[in-house]
């Protein structure tokens, strides 16, 4: 009886192991912002040291879980255009307004943790974090600093930049069978931004996003 009852509980075991490993894949959107810090004595034509903003933003991702608690995933996020106002600009005086968008594309470990610990993980609510390093491209539409350091006193911010960046998310997931729901904060590193040499600013980001997501 005892060798019975340990037998069925090894196979419910491997069963709900089986069940919480395999692949998924998510779309999602919401709001992200992009915040610009001046650096290496520029600032802003308008005398600020900072600039921010948001607009909506759209992610799609794609997972593995190897077990209950713990997966990789890779995301792409884009936040689209922000504008910036910035004041005249100082080669010529006129309008200084750009915008800015960012691009990420990231790998990470995803840890979950299912408020019953012998739930099919697919099922429920749970919460969980991710660790992740990415690649970031920040694309910009014009726009100059002042820097007295510079010939002319001002440089152009270089229409692109790309960065490896550090980003930390946490969220809570609701699943029914193989699909699920998620709500999730991202928090995304500096990406610095370069010319001639000179470290002119530095761009990080926050996201909000709310997505759907099966698991196969």
């Amino acid at each position: 009886m005892k060798k019975l009852l340990l037998t069925a509980s090894l196979s419910a075991i491997s069963v709900y192991a089986l069940a919480d490993q395999g692949l998924y894949v998510g779309v999602g959107a919401g709001y992200g912002t992009i915040g610009s810090n001046t650096t290496g004595g520029t600032s802003y034509p308008n005398g600020s040291s900072s600039q921010g903003g948001g607009n909506m933003a759209g992610s799609v991702y794609v997972g593995y879980d190897f077990s209950h608690y713990v997966g990789i995933q890779a995301d792409y996020d884009y936040i689209a255009n922000v504008q910036y106002s910035t004041g005249a600009t100082p080669s010529s005086g006129s309008n200084g307004d750009f915008n800015v968008n960012q691009q990420i594309l990231d790998l990470g470990v995803t840890g979950h943790l299912p408020f019953s610990l012998f739930a099919d993980a697919l099922s429920g609510i749970s919460i969980f974090g991710r660790l992740a390093f990415g690649y970031s491209i920040t694309s910009f539409s014009g726009g100059q600093l002042t820097s007295p350091s510079a010939s002319g006193g001002y440089v152009n911010i270089p229409s692109s930049a790309s960065n490896l960046v550090p980003v930390l998310a946490a969220g809570a997931e609701y699943g029914i069978g193989q699909v699920g729901i998620r709500l999730e904060y991202q928090y995304i590193g500096n990406s610095t931004i370069n010319t001639n040499g000179q470290n002119i600013l530095n761009v990080n980001n926050n996201l909000v996003l709310v997505s759907a997501l099966y698991h196969f």
